[in-house]
């Protein structure tokens, strides 16, 4: 005769919780006849370990060979000859003009934080000369 697993539940407010038969450590609201419950986290595991090529792939983003902003260009002209004015194709335009030479973004020094709070002390300074002259 094969032995039965019990596993720990309770009654608050008329419903009933039973704990997890795999990690033990969860409580899942059931029904009155339930005899064993799997929680959501343990049957994501399982169904990832069962399925691995169900899951989805977010935030994949495929390069179109065309620079961040080409959109907001009063004229853009892609690498194939597509021209481009603010965003909308020209397609009678296709293949008359050069492709556009993107010239790369300014690099930007980070302020160091002595500086920073340098210029904020002088900033303050000359506000509080104001201040004074106005009054």
């Amino acid at each position: 005769m094969k032995k039965k697993n019990e596993y720990s539940n309770f009654i608050e407010n008329g419903v009933k919780y039973m704990q997890c038969q795999s990690c033990l450590s969860e409580y899942v609201e059931v029904g009155d006849t339930t005899v064993a419950v799997t929680c959501n986290s343990c049957t994501t595991i399982i169904m990832i370990n069962k399925f691995p090529d169900s899951i989805p792939k977010y935030n994949i983003r495929k390069s179109n060979g065309r620079p961040p902003g080409w959109h907001f260009m009063n004229e853009f002209v892609d690498k194939d000859g597509n021209v481009f004015h603010k965003g909308k194709e020209q397609p009678d335009l296709k293949g008359t003009l050069k492709p556009t030479k993107v010239k790369p973004p300014k690099k930007r020094k980070k302020k160091d934080p002595d500086k920073k709070m340098f210029d904020l002390a002088k900033k303050y300074k000359k506000k509080l000369k104001l201040k004074r002259k106005s009054e």
